[in-house]
């Protein structure tokens, strides 16, 4: 009974750990079944992404705050001084130092401590600093101007991008409708077959017009992964998870006026703008160059502070001393020539002391003695004002100024060709965006005639009254006007962008695109 029973409970245990594990293998596949579901992506969303993710445009937008520091860098220069403070700790070991053909220190001393602080201010006033904060705000302005840009290029290329994608998507759905259709016509085919109306050669033809569609669609599918691969990568994202694009574009009539879209580009374009703020950051270099020329006024002050002390305090009592002793000596000697002179020396005799060091002379000399680290005598305090003129300086200050002009005239070449670009730009993709529109209008009648002529042969070819090749012709024909239908308006909708990156505003009306405005 006991045998049986553990038996028992061992099936028990091995079926409850079936059990568990079963149960954490279906919400395994329930995680992964949730996660690998599409996501759906519109076009605003794409480019929101963009905005925080692209590395591209965010190593371009790092740029503003250095920028920004360079102002406040130019204003403090201008009105704040600069202030520095030192400090140093300096030990010498005993021993005998030789300066020139004396000889200081001793032995005797022992170590030499000292410490210096010093607090120095100095402000400085010049053209150059004073036309330095006008051209570091030339220079912000420009680079801000130069971020809107590449955010401009930026979502412009996420736009081409989803349209691409768009585009493969819907290459995968026509291909997939072809199939759709092989498959029918391989299931007639078999069935007139197997009715003996024709011979086996249609459905063997069926089969490979199937086979070649089946491959069409695998080669569009991958096609499509691939441009979908590419979104992410221009969203600065990781591929994770299938991704569903969601947004429609639809094909409208352009009835925009050529003049008005080239005052819309010349007036607003991001790039342009760019080309304009580097102008003027060049033009500010001019100003900056020229400002050489003029005087500069200095001012500095300058609060410091030393200690010193020898290891041996006792050498300093010691020469005091000495310096007693021999004073003593000094005193008797003119007090003894004094009283031997027939006319004593105006003041002797003197009182010459005792010739010893008191102890509150020896505690004294002891106390000045300890004065390291941070016991300071204070050094008078020290200003200066000073005022320079440059006279001549070897052609250095022409050299900028010439730099700083050519410059100035590169920048203002590289701005008037850029608006010859977009003028060229908005009339070529105007016209080119009118010229898709008609095409597309003649897609769809051409598709619409392909679909008639491709139900009729199948109609006939039911009946009898047409062969299995006249059927495949039309299949063809059906899917080379599918195609070209498609064509057409992912033309128009890429001559759009085209024409909304040379305008450099969104003009598509009611639909996700670029920014409905670029900020001035």
């Amino acid at each position: 009974m006991r045998q049986v029973s553990k038996v028992a409970t061992l099936d028990m245990t091995h079926q409850a750990r079936i059990i568990i594990l079963a149960f954490l293998a279906s919400m395994l596949t329930a995680t992964l079944a949730l996660g690998q579901q599409p996501q759906v992506l519109t076009l605003g969303e794409a480019i929101e992404l963009a905005r925080r993710n692209n590395p591209i445009f965010l190593s371009t937008q790092n740029d503003e705050a250095a920028a920004s520091w360079a102002v406040r860098s130019a204003y403090s220069r201008l009105f704040v001084p600069d202030v520095t403070v030192f400090s140093q700790l300096q030990y010498r070991a005993p021993g005998v130092q030789r300066i020139g053909t004396i000889n200081t220190g001793g032995v005797e001393q022992g170590a030499l401590f000292t410490s210096f602080y010093s607090l120095n201010v100095n402000w400085q006033l010049n053209g150059t600093r004073w036309f330095q904060r006008a051209s570091a705000e030339a220079d912000r302005s420009a680079t801000r101007a130069r971020t809107k840009a590449a955010e401009f290029t930026m979502e412009s290329a996420v736009t081409i991008q989803y349209m691409t994608a768009l585009r493969a998507g819907d290459q995968v759905e026509v291909a997939r409708r072809a199939r759709e259709r092989s498959q029918e016509n391989l299931e007639i085919a078999q069935a007139r077959v197997a009715a003996q109306a024709v011979i086996i050669t249609d459905q063997k033809q069926a089969e490979v017009q199937l086979g070649r569609d089946q491959v069409a669609l695998l080669q569009f599918e991958s096609a499509l992964r691939v441009e979908k691969f590419r979104l992410m990568e221009g969203l600065g994202l990781a591929i994770e998870s299938d991704v569903t694009l969601a947004s429609e574009f639809e094909v409208f009539k352009p009835e925009f006026v050529l003049s008005d879209l080239i005052a819309m580009a010349l007036d607003d374009h991001p790039q342009l703008k760019a080309f304009v703020a580097s102008e003027k950051a060049r033009k500010a270099d001019v100003r900056q160059a020229r400002a050489s020329y003029f005087p500069s006024i200095a001012v500095t002050g300058q609060w410091a502070g030393f200690t010193q002390e020898i290891e041996n305090g006792e050498f300093l009592v010691a020469q005091a001393q000495n310096g007693i002793t021999n004073g003593l000596a000094s005193c008797q000697l003119f007090n003894d020539i004094s009283s031997g002179l027939p006319q004593p020396l105006t003041g002797f005799p003197q009182s010459c002391g005792s010739g010893e060091l008191s102890p509150e002379a020896r505690a004294s000399i002891l106390a000045r003695n300890s004065q390291f680290p941070f016991d300071f005598q204070k050094i008078p305090f020290q200003a200066s004002l000073q005022v320079s003129l440059p006279i001549f300086q070897g052609f250095s200050r022409e050299r900028q100024v010439s730099q700083a002009s050519a410059q100035l005239d590169d920048a203002r070449h590289l701005r008037r060709s850029e608006e010859l670009r977009l003028r060229t730009a908005v009339t070529s993709a105007n016209d080119a965006l009118e010229t898709a529109h008609v095409i597309v209008g003649l897609e769809v009648r051409n598709r619409e005639v392909a679909a008639e002529q491709l139900e009729l042969a199948s109609a006939r070819y039911r009946l009898g009254a047409d062969n299995f090749f006249t059927l495949l012709e039309a299949e063809r024909v059906m899917a080379d006007a599918e195609r070209a239908y498609l064509d057409a308006v992912y033309t128009f909708h890429s001559s759009l962008v085209a024409l909304e990156m040379a305008v450099g505003r969104s003009l598509r009306p009611g639909s996700e695109t670029l920014d409905d405005q670029v900020e001035n």
